[in-house]
């Protein structure tokens, strides 16, 4: 969300860096930790896209929402990017989305044909007191992402690295509750109703993500959970048991 064409961009530097540096993924239950490279797909923003009250899907909607501005001038946070991050997160908190990043990018180049403006600091003071609360690092600076410099670099480093700490938080939280729901769903195997594909469908998307991580031991449990509950369900029509 927010300054389209500034994300626009820095979009190939981000897409670029962002998985070239791996993740240390730990999970519950006890499972060993594992390093992952995280690629993303960036979307622009739009309220259909946010999850609807029993979405059992998990790779159709963003996990994680980051609003993009580069305001340096008082009056236009005042009368356009104060507005825009309000209605964005009142957008955000009706769908329960409490997954989101403001990045503030600081530009010299900007600057110097500004008059009116403020320090990047008191900028970034004011989005965090206007917006974060007691969630201060949910707003970071982006400094001169765009210049070859030590300075940009220290910046850009700083930012991928909150980037995938925030991303990955988000996916494992948002993992869990599906993980959850589709155990939920299992246990209910034996009432009137269910349906081994609906619940084939599901199980199913678990498999692919934990391929498109490379987890491929974990992929693999999945089909043969899938492959052992198929089977005992041919048993039971084969007794005379409930069909599929």
């Amino acid at each position: 969300a927010g300054d389209q064409n500034l994300f626009t961009s820095l979009y190939p530097t981000l897409s670029q860096q962002l998985p070239r540096e791996p993740m240390e993924w730990r999970r519950s239950y006890g499972r060993a930790p594992k390093m992952i490279h995280l690629e993303s797909n960036f979307v622009q923003f739009k309220e259909e896209l946010l999850p609807k009250e029993g979405n059992k899907a998990l790779l159709t909607f963003p996990f994680l929402h980051i609003y993009w501005t580069e305001c340096c001038d008082t009056e236009v946070y005042k009368t356009t990017v104060k507005d825009d991050i309000t209605k964005w997160q009142n957008v955000l908190r009706a769908h329960n989305s409490v997954d989101w990043l403001i990045v503030v990018v600081e530009s010299d180049a900007k600057k110097k044909n500004k008059t009116n403006i403020l320090p990047r600091t008191s900028i970034v003071d004011k989005i965090r007191n206007d917006f974060c609360n007691k969630q201060s690092d949910r707003c970071v600076v982006l400094s001169d992402p765009l210049k070859d410099s030590s300075r940009s670099q220290e910046s850009w480093n700083a930012f991928l690295t909150k980037l995938r700490t925030l991303l990955l938080m988000s996916f494992t939280k948002n993992l869990g509750k599906f993980e959850d729901d589709m155990r939920t769903l299992r246990e209910k195997r034996t009432e009137p109703g269910w349906s081994f594909c609906e619940y084939f469908m599901v199980q199913e998307e678990l498999a692919f993500v934990f391929e498109m991580l490379q987890q491929f031991e974990d992929a693999l449990v999945q089909y043969d959970e899938l492959d052992a509950l198929f089977s005992q369900y041919v048993v039971n029509f084969g007794a005379g048991g409930k069909c599929l």
